[in-house]
């Protein structure tokens, strides 16, 4: 099979949903605005095996792109670049592989290796050793956020990061709030995300306290896992549910005046796609206190108890809060706009890699080591 020349390759499981597909179509219509040739490979990973047969529509799109080609399995091609998406896509084995050749490589880590609870859910060091087996190159690790790199950094000086994050990036100019928040009697406060229990918090009363379905107020929400809800007892019958994607994000959150998010203690949300796209449409956003390491002044942080209070707090003074919102879209357009993808990736192309611990790590050596083998218990006793 003849080799093909390309600019960028990028790696990935069409069927990841989330903010690791939006992420990942941002950037290849990022890159083929700047006229790059990108190819686009898609494998199967045996972590997604429940769901063999589903491509989100998005990602076919990207095939119309200028300059975006698909590479089939087993293709052999060279690149400047190449970007593998998500660890978990390869720590579990994909069925294909290919040829590839790059000047630099790197595996975007959208996925923290620990979970919420300390447990260890992927290993780095097994994943790069499978994607240089099943392409013959031996990738960088790329973190989308500090939470993240925080956490490679427990297995330095075995693993080599990129100097700097590879964060989600967003066009920005698809999000335009057109309305001003709490102009109306009626406050609107919500959430949006893939239907997932660990993206909600562990009990009925805290997931009903951080949306308050109170006098005045009205509950949105775009994609919810109804069945877990409802093992937990979770009272929603005031809420307006739609189902994942139902709506244009954007056209979702312009009816929200605030965001609420909060999360399963055994979760940990390694950037979280869907504030920044809640601040960029100018709403409140309201949120787990974990999240401030990524998010700064972005957000406002409580326990979702404190939500009813902070919400009324908000709405006292609405040409405060409106100042405030507006300061927070300014944050998230100008550190992830798509516009900052070509610098971006230039920094990849000069990267060479940190192998230290400096910054901080999670867990200590021995620590990590404990972890790296219940992990493969786990996975002896499963099969």
């Amino acid at each position: 099979m003849p080799q093909q020349s390309l600019d960028i390759v990028m790696v990935a499981d069409s069927r990841f949903a989330g903010g690791t597909l939006a992420a990942l179509e941002t950037d290849v219509r990022g890159f083929s605005a700047l006229g790059a040739r990108v190819g686009l490979m898609p494998v199967r990973s045996a972590f997604l095996n429940d769901e063999r047969d589903f491509t989100d529509p998005r990602f076919n799109d990207l095939f119309d792109l200028p300059g975006v080609a698909r590479l089939a399995p087993g293709s052999s091609a060279r690149a400047g670049t190449i970007f593998f998406h998500h660890p978990l896509t390869f720590f579990f084995g994909i069925e294909e592989g290919g040829d590839l050749h790059a000047d630099v490589s790197a595996l975007v880590a959208h996925h923290p290796p620990f979970r919420g609870d300390g447990s260890l859910e992927y290993d780095p060091l097994a994943t790069l050793r499978r994607i240089h087996k099943s392409f013959g190159v031996s990738p960088l690790v790329a973190p989308i956020s500090e939470a993240v790199r925080r956490q490679l950094r427990s297995f330095a000086p075995f693993v080599r990061l990129t100097r700097n994050d590879w964060p989600n990036h967003f066009a920005i100019e698809g999000f335009h709030p057109k309305r001003k928040i709490f102009s109306q009697d009626e406050i609107v406060i919500g959430r949006h995300g893939r239907v997932d229990p660990l993206k909600w918090s562990d009990s009925a009363p805290e997931i009903e306290a951080g949306l308050p379905a109170a006098s005045g107020h009205r509950i949105r929400v775009m994609g919810c896992p109804l069945d877990h809800l409802d093992r937990l007892g979770v009272d929603h019958s005031k809420w307006e549910i739609l189902e994942f994607n139902a709506e244009p994000v954007p056209e979702f959150l312009e009816r929200l005046d605030v965001f609420s998010y909060f999360h399963s203690s055994r979760w940990m949300e390694c950037f979280g796609r869907t504030v920044a796209e809640a601040a960029l449409m100018k709403a409140v956003c309201i949120l787990d206190p974990k999240l401030e390491q990524n998010f700064g002044p972005v957000g406002i942080y409580c326990q979702p108890a404190e939500v009813a209070d902070v919400v009324a707090r908000l709405s006292e003074d609405r040409t405060a809060t409106r100042l405030r919102v507006d300061a927070a879209r300014d944050i998230v357009a100008e550190q992830y706009s798509v516009k900052s993808l070509k610098a971006h990736w230039h920094q990849i192309m000069a990267d060479r890699g940190d192998t230290s611990r400096e910054g901080g790590v999670s867990c200590p050596p021995l620590t990590t080591i404990r972890k790296m083998a219940g992990l493969y218990r786990r996975q002896y006793a499963w099969r």
